[in-house]
């Protein structure tokens, strides 16, 4: 829209049937295309609202927008006393029977803890593989069968359990996750709100529903642009009795609210469930005569890329996609209004939680699975095809023996394959599996502790780096001093001046010697200095045990003063040995600091093929030397299924030809 266009009179004609004229604030959204009205004097109950809009107004190019007229009434008085109605339970004991008012103040957090609370809740955790990078992040939910209200942790956690930053809230907390921002957000429920915290674990910004709603602590959306995705229950007083059978004359009937927000809080889109459910269309009808009927129960949300919405409704056994321009549905997934056929999966999902969307475009859900007989849970995945409006299911995964999970759940898919899931109210907590099934890593809390949700991150939040080496050209052997690293930030979520040099480490483990930042002016500005990059030396020596003849990524990783880490991979061409002097055709030396990975070797000119083996004689892996390697091999700590060995005294010979003798080396972890 054109901005000038909105000036004078006011693209907006509102006027009650009780209060009359109103006047307000018209903001144009920071996408361009939406307005938004905010009366100054607050409208009358139980009046009709009057509204002309668009008068006046001009798109960018020139055109005229057409006056909308609409109208809608304000609810009664009695509709404040519905509005912080108690959010309805997941089942009995559930830790959301009853919220308390409060603030994020007064929160009880560390990191790196060296002893915890006496609170702190019980986590046993196994690791039978390689675990996708970064860290867990749940937060303990405590159902109250004893009426012992219990508040929530925050937690970090590292594959073993153990916390890496824990924050204890006032009460429950939800939804605990990374956004794709690399900010931290999640529902304090005693403020009804959700929280965005840096990485400084300071809080930043928080998120509530607009118009008056109360905000929902199932799911919050961060999108691309800056806005935000929101869910509230609308509580209303409807007379049940023409409805369903046993229905109640004053049954609270619990609505969906779908919102999204703008940069500056705006509601710029809003969906109701009034407007396109049905209350029958919930599953199960014996619910309809309760006092209080939550015919959806609304407990996930998506955009696809086109910014179309997909929503879980639990209690409709429902996956819905709506179209974020009209409101439209556009396809219904399951339950009683299902469109869609599943011609390889004979069992329908059930009071679903988490469904996601894919970026190759499929369909995740964890399957609580309330309605199967027996009753148990499962992940799945589904290859969606809208025209068709098939369901084909691509992947499931359900535990040996079977576990329910009959409230909460997630799948999160990661880019290696893997998949985490959290079960939800069951044992064990979560399990991460690989492609082919296998169990890579599980942790549990202890019987009638759960977690919302279970996800895994990188964290401290990783910033992308450019990594320049000088010399770009290396020969194995020659004496060298230093090789300088120039790290250039990738984006403009930090500065070269954000880089702690003490921090920074060459695959991992070389240490930087000295570091210097260059200045230059910013772009189209001579009078602005702006810090362009920074140079990091590195001794020659702890180097070369990661150098073999070729071009060799090298990985430098550190930490930031924003609390985040930024990583970046650079080339480095390196020239074979000019020689190798070594006694015998098959023996072996060892180039690297003792106790270090990778283990790096001078071989003979015979050796072909080198093996390792533990202190009772198990050989743990084999490999065999390429010409390319140029009289270098190394050992990346390793056996030969992949999984990292433990500390401890391995042997190393090479098996060509006569037995040599063997290398002992020593692996510290």
């Amino acid at each position: 829209m054109d901005a000038s266009s909105l000036l004078g009179a006011g693209p907006f004609q509102v006027n009650g049937s009780l209060s009359g004229a109103h006047g307000g604030q018209t903001r144009l959204s920071d996408d361009g295309r939406t307005l938004t009205f905010q009366p100054d004097p607050p409208f009358s109950y139980g009046e009709v609202v009057s509204c002309i809009a668009g008068a006046g107004v001009r798109t960018d190019t020139g055109g005229s927008v057409p006056p909308v007229p609409f109208a809608f009434t304000i609810a009664g008085p009695e509709r404040e006393s519905l509005r912080d109605f108690p959010p309805p339970d997941d089942g009995a004991g559930s830790p959301f029977s009853s919220f308390p008012t409060g603030s994020p103040l007064g929160l009880r957090s560390a990191a790196l803890a060296e002893s915890l609370p006496p609170d702190f809740p019980n986590i046993q955790a196994s690791v039978f593989g390689t675990p996708s990078p970064g860290r867990l992040f749940v937060s303990d939910l405590h159902f109250n069968i004893f009426g012992i209200r219990i508040p929530s942790y925050l937690l970090i956690l590292e594959n073993s359990g153990s916390p890496y930053f824990y924050r204890q809230l006032p009460w429950t907390g939800l939804d605990f996750k990374m956004q794709p921002s690399g900010k931290l957000t999640y529902f304090d429920a005693a403020a009804r709100a959700f929280y965005e915290l840096n990485a400084h674990y300071e809080v930043v910004d928080s998120f509530r529903c607009g118009n008056g709603y109360s905000t929902d602590g199932h799911d919050l959306v961060l999108l691309p642009n800056g806005h935000a995705l929101l869910m509230a229950y609308d509580a209303q007083i409807i007379d049940m009795r023409p409805i369903a059978l046993g229905g109640r004359a004053d049954a609270r009937v619990i609505g969906l609210i779908l919102q999204e927000l703008d940069q500056q809080k705006n509601v710029v889109f809003q969906w109701r469930s009034w407007d396109h459910f049905q209350i029958t269309d919930i599953w199960d009808q014996n619910l309809l005569a309760r006092s209080v009927v939550d015919y959806a129960h609304g407990n996930s949300l998506d955009a696809d890329p086109q910014g179309n919405l997909v929503v879980s409704s639990r209690h409709m056994n429902e996956v819905t996609k709506i179209s974020r321009s009209t409101g439209e549905i556009l396809w219904r997934m399951g339950g009683r209004r299902n469109q869609f056929t599943f011609p390889n999966d004979p069992i329908p999902f059930t009071y679903q939680h988490d469904a996601k969307l894919l970026p190759n475009g499929n369909l995740t859900i964890f399957d609580n699975g309330n309605y199967h007989v027996p009753a148990f849970s499962r992940a799945v995945e589904y290859a969606i095809d809208e025209t068709q409006k098939t369901a084909t299911l691509a992947w499931q995964y359900r535990l040996n023996p079977d576990v329910f999970g009959f409230a909460f759940g997630s799948v999160q898919r990661f880019s290696n394959g893997n998949t985490l899931i959290g079960w939800g109210a069951a044992t064990p907590s979560l399990t991460e599996v690989a492609p082919d099934g296998s169990i890579v890593s599980q942790m549990s809390f202890d019987p009638n502790v759960t977690t919302y949700r279970a996800l895994r991150f990188e964290w401290p939040p990783v910033r992308p780096a450019a990594v320049a080496f000088s010399p770009a050209t290396l020969t194995l052997g020659a004496r060298a001093v230093s090789v300088a690293a120039q790290i250039t930030p990738g984006d403009s979520t930090f500065t070269a001046t954000d880089v702690d040099p003490l921090t920074v480490r060459l695959n991992g483990v070389v240490p930087a010697d000295s570091a210097y930042v260059k200045w230059g002016y910013a772009p189209g500005d001579s009078l602005k200095i702006n810090p362009t990059d920074v140079t990091l030396k590195f001794s020659r020596g702890p180097l070369d045990s990661y150098l073999l003849a070729g071009v060799d990524r090298l990985t430098i990783t550190g930490s930031l003063k924003t609390g985040e880490v930024f990583r970046g991979i650079g080339e480095i061409r390196v020239n074979p040995v000019l020689r190798v002097k070594l006694a015998a055709p098959n023996a072996l030396r060892l180039q690297s600091i003792p106790g270090l990975l990778p283990v790096s070797l001078a071989v003979g000119p015979e050796a072909r093929t080198i093996a390792v083996y533990d202190v009772q004689g198990r050989r743990v892996n084999r490999w065999q030397v390429t010409p390319r390697s140029a009289g270098r091999v190394s050992w990346d700590g390793r056996g030969s299924s992949g999984r990292a060995v433990g500390s401890g005294v391995y042997w190393i010979r090479v098996e060509d030809g006569a037995p040599g003798p063997a290398l002992k080396v020593l692996i510290a972890r």
